[in-house]
């Protein structure tokens, strides 16, 4: 077989690969705005007021926030670096470049994993090692 077109061959299938991750993610995203934003706006109905709005504008920066952070199509300016978790983008280029390593240096299944879990924690500002959900101090 040719090299370079199987390399354009790996590079859509991780392209499509990465477009179905995200999609997946946006459409949670998008279930769990649904109920916090009609929450939000009955909440701001039953106290009335000039800030009757406040929560449901909370849902909407929430709602700019993880587009920006998904960034389903490449054209949403990417997050910062220091902003929690910098993108999902960073994220998924550090797990591939971890189970890459893993892969050349011959790791298990349980090894890749446990190094995927390590990066994850990283990235959500726990210690590695740390119980899942728990911040480092």
């Amino acid at each position: 077989m040719n090299e370079p077109e199987s390399g354009y061959r790996a590079a859509l299938v991780r392209e499509a690969a990465v477009l179905q991750f995200k999609l997946l993610v946006d459409g949670l995203r998008d279930a769990a705005l649904i109920p916090l934003s009609l929450a939000a706006a009955a909440i701001g109905l039953a106290r009335g007021g000039a800030d009757a709005d406040r929560e449901f504008r909370r849902v909407i920066k929430l709602g700019r926030r993880s587009e920006r952070w998904i960034n389903l199509f490449g054209h949403q300016t990417p997050l910062h670096r220091d902003y929690p978790g910098g993108s999902l983008d960073s994220l998924l280029d550090r797990v591939e470049t971890v189970v890459m390593e893993q892969y050349a240096k011959g790791q298990s299944a349980a090894e890749a994993s446990a190094a995927i879990r390590e990066v994850l924690q990283e990235e959500s500002g726990e210690s590695p090692g740390a119980e899942p959900g728990k911040a480092a101090q």
